[in-house]
């Protein structure tokens, strides 16, 4: 028997101790504590170093910032690498929390233990690790916040209060709406404009552009764009809006379409809504079940104005979004399609 639990006391170590004389010399150096766990990066970031500048501006003076986007816009791996480059700025660490996979608000705080180096002398774990983490320097990423929004904002709160040497990073489809947050919209990647035709040159200049060309050539070999295909790799781009998941999945059927058939299948979106992207997490494996997750998270009353929307095939004024829909007062549709906005879900 090794361990035993005295009543009052706790755990104790109750085996023999043997002490053995050795002229071994001790070493001396500190052991090697990890200073991160974030995962390591796969592939390259393509058309956010203006983004990661200003994120990294915005975060020096201030303790929290939350990147907010719509789905499959590459929110983690900008976080990621954001949080790749303030390593050396923190003393105790970069550390990710990962929520993707959290069911339950009242699982955040155990979460967060697991991710974190520190020992929990608390029966409320989250007190506990405001306590453990109150002099220390470090940054916490939590990623994948929209789903559990409430009970983030909360555990943040109470983390930034307690403890004044830590700042944290957060990702999700809306924002925490909590004092002190800033907030980084994440844009599409850059696509050449409709209006004028674009050599391979000039065209790889926009960043959708490279990370269609980047992911072809890693399926298709010695793929590189030409005069003959820029120019439908530039619709398929404009047409996906240049969202990063959706320009990923859509080069992974270069090698079955060729770049202009694959454009001339780009107005059928439905089939490209169903293609898989093996690697990611389950509710990025398919552009459709990025859109289920965030459709699954709306009330039933911005569901219902989510879909009266789909009326319009491109933008609209807020007078005619009030027109078209029926049953509520002008005031309320306003109020959500403010709300659908904040959750990434209209422009």
């Amino acid at each position: 028997q090794y361990i035993v639990n005295s009543p009052g006391k706790g755990y104790r170590f109750v085996a023999p101790i043997k002490l053995v004389e050795t002229d071994t010399p001790i070493a001396s150096s500190p052991i090697n504590r990890p200073t991160h766990n974030l995962p390591a990066q796969l592939i390259r970031l393509v058309g956010r170093a203006d983004a990661l500048e200003s994120m990294q501006r915005k975060l020096e003076g201030n303790r929290l910032l939350s990147i907010v986007g719509p789905p499959g816009i590459g929110k983690t791996s900008v976080a990621l690498r954001l949080a790749e480059t303030l390593l050396t700025e923190f003393s105790h660490g970069v550390w990710l929390v990962d929520l993707s996979s959290v069911a339950s608000p009242s699982l955040i705080p155990s979460a967060l233990a697991s991710a974190l180096p520190v020992d929990i002398r608390s029966s409320d774990t989250l007190s506990g690790l405001a306590a453990a983490v109150r002099y220390k320097n470090l940054l916490l990423v939590f990623d994948n916040c929209e789903h559990l929004i409430d009970g983030v904002a909360a555990a943040i709160g109470e983390l930034l209060r307690s403890a004044s040497g830590i700042k944290i990073l957060t990702t999700s489809r809306e924002t925490l709406r909590i004092e002190g947050e800033q907030v980084y919209r994440l844009p599409s990647l850059d696509v050449p404009p409709a209006t004028r035709s674009l050599g391979p040159n000039e065209a790889l200049s926009y960043p959708a552009i490279q990370l269609f060309v980047e992911r072809a050539a890693a399926i298709v070999n010695d793929f590189e764009l030409t005069d003959t295909n820029a120019v439908f790799a530039a619709q398929i781009c404009r047409e996906l809006d240049g969202n990063p998941l959706a320009i990923e999945v859509a080069a992974a059927r270069v090698d079955a379409f060729g770049v202009q058939g694959l454009a001339a299948r780009i107005d059928d979106r439905m089939h490209l809504l169903g293609d898989t992207h093996r690697g990611t997490s389950e509710r990025h494996r398919t552009i459709a079940t990025a859109l289920e997750w965030s459709y699954q998270l709306l009330s039933e009353s911005e569901r219902y104005i989510f879909r009266c929307l789909g009326i319009f095939a491109g933008s609209f004024t807020l007078e005619a979004a009030v027109s078209i829909i029926p049953a509520t007062s002008d005031a309320d549709t306003a109020s959500i399609l403010a709300d659908l906005v904040c959750k990434s879900l209209v422009s």
